[in-house]
């Protein structure tokens, strides 16, 4: 059946209509992570701006709480938060200079460092790794050994969870690796056995909803990854007003995770006015899922026994316990962390 010239036109504005939407709200990605960009002096303090990994949620509660309550200002900073994606690159954003600050995995800036970035790590939030497996209530599921004859849902650019389970004798031969997208759907659809997620993602969202789940921390079998690490170009360190503009960020975001661990549903609150309520999500998981982050934030500072955020030589270490152990590459971790920035700052 042919169609009649009108039906025609009509599907050719719907389709014009999709492409102008799908370019309208990839503009606004890109627009997202370079507007603010770069540094400079202006009326409200130094211009600096933080990138993000991803959309802010409740995981960056320290980054939103300390912006939302001006405690950047309060540090002669005027802060702007970058929201990542897929599109968006980190490493790039920050040796471009379009970000005075992003926020790295230990993992990528092992990654970025070995290939030659000129990035350090400054501060660290969650050193108590929030990265795990979750798996159904009633599936029995609780320990990384009993994966063997499972499906596995992964990341599709994954790399490190068949070596760590490799690294803790489960044998991974007979494990089925699934492509997931990091929704609970793939699990509640039985789809997968297991999951990899953040603790406070799918076990949250799915408690929200009132389904049990277990988690199963990696930090709990040595592989403790490292995220939401501050991470700046090495020479902005020797620049006077970048330097004072990294230590009141790092002042301030302290401050942040302080309040994040002192009250987390204020922070859960805070963040779902800013940005939740935007991107479709409910205050009370905003809520809740504060307090898994809070809770990941004191477990750092209690394994190493500094200050809050602070990198210790401990710290160091367990990190080159990564890079020897899982990642399996030529690095020495001392290389990715400055610790010399945080002193005198951090309380």
């Amino acid at each position: 059946m042919f169609e009649t010239t009108n039906s025609a036109r009509r599907r050719k504005r719907r389709v014009l209509t999709t492409v102008v939407a799908v370019l309208a709200a990839t503009l606004t990605v890109l627009l997202a992570a370079c507007s603010g960009g770069g540094s400079g002096d202006d009326g409200n303090g130094y211009r600096a701006s933080i990138q993000l990994g991803w959309l802010p949620n409740i995981e960056n509660g320290s980054f939103v709480y300390a912006d939302q309550k001006g405690f950047y200002h309060d540090e002669g900073v005027d802060a702007r938060i970058l929201a990542g994606g897929p599109q968006v690159a980190i490493d790039a954003q920050v040796t471009s200079g379009k970000a005075l600050v992003g926020l790295f995995s230990s993992e990528s800036l092992a990654n970025a460092v070995l290939n030659g970035a000129p990035l350090v790590a400054v501060s660290a939030i969650y050193q108590y790794s929030s990265f795990g497996y979750v798996t159904l209530k009633n599936s029995g599921i609780t320990d990384p050994h009993q994966f063997e004859g499972k499906r596995l849902g992964v990341a599709a650019n994954d790399r490190t969870t068949v070596p760590f389970l490799k690294s803790i004798g489960v044998n991974t031969d007979s494990i089925t690796l699934v492509p997931v997208d990091g929704s609970p759907t793939p699990l509640v659809n039985h789809d997968v056995d297991i999951s990899t997620t953040p603790k406070g993602n799918i076990p949250v969202a799915l408690a929200d909803k009132g389904i049990q789940t277990n988690f199963i921390p990696v930090a709990d079998y040595g592989y403790n990854r490292w995220s939401s690490v501050l991470v700046v170009r090495k020479d902005s360190l020797s620049d006077p007003k970048k330097l004072k503009a990294i230590k009141g960020i790092i002042a301030a975001t302290q401050r942040g995770s302080q309040a994040f661990i002192d009250n987390p549903d204020d922070v859960g609150k805070v963040v779902y006015d800013a940005y939740g309520a935007k991107q479709g999500l409910t205050e009370q998981s905003q809520i809740d899922g504060a307090k898994v982050w809070a809770g990941l934030i004191t477990q750092g500072q209690q394994l190493y026994h500094g200050k809050l955020t602070e990198i210790t030589d401990g710290g160091i270490a367990t990190n080159q316990q990564l890079i020897d152990r899982i990642l399996k590459v030529n690095l020495d971790a001392h290389k990715m962390f400055d610790q010399s920035v945080a002193q005198g700052v951090l309380k």
